[in-house]
């Protein structure tokens, strides 16, 4: 996950930005606020960690302002010594937790982890096949089934798509996207993330009308939704034009797909 962290103590953040790569973790350090607002009005992150005293800003005030731009951010709160008073204030200002400085790495990364499964950012079960609903994914073969259809999708489309229905009704940052799509932690044009969110909307059908809708959160990333629970009623299994051409291959295909 990309971790953006607002630590004046440049010491303190070489620590924090060690032991949050070796949780599997990007961090993004800032000194003060005033750095990480102009960094985030064109990129994202996954959870927020702060300093007390944030460099310019009070934690309070930083945490507010950034979820102003990124609705439900999750954000912890470093303290130095903290009093339980402190730790009472940051909390009902808004913080989700709170962590004594200096850090020490088991501890953070065991609360930075509960944060993000409390914030509902989940990883597919597994990387190459998922079933969700009528919904069935093989990477491997670069496959798509439902409404007992095969569509073809490029690796790229399997793994965005099985992020997306693993957080159905989740919102899922662009840096998540990133990193478990495309591998990287560098950002990519909007335009290519865009494009990649049209053909699965296209390949996939996930329109209202099938009851799903996929949509961009501005600045933030994309949101799969099911609209209603039950699917919209298929037909009849054998009526014309449920069959087609090259029908051997296709009974190959949802041989090798059913064991999803």
């Amino acid at each position: 996950m990309r971790i953006a962290l607002i630590e004046p103590d440049s010491r303190h953040a070489e620590v924090m930005d060690r032991l949050l790569f070796a949780g599997g973790h990007t961090c993004q350090p800032f000194t003060n606020s005033s750095d990480f607002f102009a960094w985030i009005d064109t990129q994202t992150c996954d959870l927020l960690i702060t300093d007390q005293w944030a460099g310019d800003l009070p934690s309070e005030d930083v945490i507010l302002a950034a979820r102003a731009i990124l609705p439900g951010l999750p954000a912890m709160v470093m303290i130095h010594a903290p009093r339980e008073s402190e730790i009472v204030a940051s909390l009902h200002a808004g913080a989700d937790d709170c962590i004594s400085k200096p850090a020490r790495g088991p501890e953070l990364l065991a609360r930075v982890d509960a944060l993000l499964r409390r914030a509902a950012v989940r990883r597919p079960p597994s990387p190459s096949r998922g079933r969700f609903g009528e919904y069935a994914f093989d990477v491997a073969r670069g496959l798509a089934r439902f409404d007992g259809q095969f569509v073809a999708l490029t690796p790229k489309e399997c793994r965005f798509a099985l992020l997306l229905f693993a957080n159905l009704g989740r919102p899922v940052s662009r840096a998540h996207i990133l990193e478990s799509v495309w591998a990287t932690r560098r950002d990519l044009k909007s335009r290519t993330l865009d494009t990649h969110a049209s053909r699965l909307r296209t390949k996939l059908q996930l329109h209202p009308e099938r009851g799903y809708s996929l949509s961009p959160l501005y600045g933030f990333g994309y949101q799969l939704d099911r609209l209603f629970a039950e699917p919209p009623a298929k037909r009849t299994k054998g009526a014309k034009g449920t069959r087609s051409p090259g029908g051997a291959d296709r009974d190959e295909k949802e041989s090798s797909i059913e064991t999803l």
